[in-house]
């Protein structure tokens, strides 16, 4: 029962993390909401496995953090690449700002077209670039962002760099 409070907790306190990664990964709301629960289990499983004695669960190599995020990033991925999958059959699915828009003052809402414009251009980016570039923007080291990803940290700031050049295109592209 102890470790299920746990959980719990830590699922609480990572929340807002995996709905960042979440929104970084996907436009529509409803499918947000399906991936931070796919995020959620996954944490769950792997802090649950760790406590049953498994070895594919947290084992503190990195921080609580980290490893959180690299399951989210890790579902996030598989997710994109299922709905590409899916669209292949199906062309709906296209991002409605009408339901994002949300009430408060000229620069709350100055701030938040500011983020769906991000969003949206980080959203174009190969997945490769939309991790490194999402987990910057966590707050993640180059070091923390290789160690998730499984490459070095040349590779990473490489991987910055272009994304960065990237985003930038995209960004001067919208209207």
């Amino acid at each position: 029962m102890k470790e299920t409070i746990q959980i719990e907790k830590l699922l609480s306190e990572y929340a807002p993390l995996m709905a960042r990664i979440a929104a970084t990964f996907e436009a529509n709301k409803s499918l947000q909401d399906e991936l931070i629960q796919e995020m959620s289990l996954a944490v769950w499983r792997a802090f649950d496995g760790a406590s049953k004695g498994s070895d594919k669960g947290f084992r503190g190599e990195a921080s609580v953090k980290t490893f959180v995020a690299k399951i989210a990033h890790n579902k996030a991925v598989d997710h994109v690449i299922k709905e590409q999958r899916r669209k292949e059959f199906t062309h709906d699915g296209e991002f409605d700002p009408s339901n994002a828009a949300g009430a408060g003052s000229s620069r709350d809402a100055t701030l938040q077209e500011n983020a769906m414009d991000l969003m949206t251009g980080l959203r174009q980016l190969e997945i490769k670039y939309r991790q490194v570039l999402s987990m910057m923007l966590e707050g993640f080291s180059q070091i923390e962002i290789a160690n998730m990803l499984g490459i070095n940290e040349g590779a990473v700031a490489k991987r910055i760099d272009r994304a960065r050049q990237q985003l930038t295109q995209v960004m001067e592209q919208q209207p």
